[in-house]
């Protein structure tokens, strides 16, 4: 998936859409698309001439119409008017929480290791070394 620009592989889809719902007023909304996974992975609403971040339902709702009705973005993105890219735009990001959370299977494996120092209190809870980090990367 994705093509290739000098050697880079741009495995994101940038976009804006009219309002696919009736709103009073008219809203745009944008998009960025994981053409590898074919996912929706953020979206914004454009409310008043203010960028607004989409609730969770609105990007899912939004991946279904996808799949269901224009398949075909995610092979041919540009006839969609949108625009291929290496990295997910910084307004993109801004509501996701960050920096990125561990799954809890990863902390779990993290705890379960021999270099942890646990230790628990007088009611059985755990306590954490001073600097613990769930993030193993130094």
């Amino acid at each position: 998936m994705g093509t290739l620009l000098a050697g880079v592989k741009q495995r994101y889809a940038v976009g804006e859409w009219d309002s696919l719902w009736a709103s009073d007023p008219y809203m745009k909304h944008r998009f960025v698309l994981d053409l590898e996974s074919r996912t929706v992975i953020a979206g914004e609403d454009r409310i008043r001439g203010r960028w607004w971040s989409m609730r969770l339902e609105h990007v899912a709702y939004m991946q279904q119409i996808l799949n269901e009705t224009f398949d075909s973005i995610w092979d041919e993105p540009e006839e969609f008017g949108f625009v291929r890219q290496t990295e997910i735009p910084s307004w993109a990001t801004r509501a996701w929480p960050w920096p990125p959370l561990p799954e809890v299977e990863e902390v779990e494996k993290l705890l379960d290791g021999p270099d942890v120092p646990l230790a628990r209190d007088d009611l059985s809870r755990l306590v954490f070394p001073f600097r613990f980090v769930a993030d193993g990367r130094k």
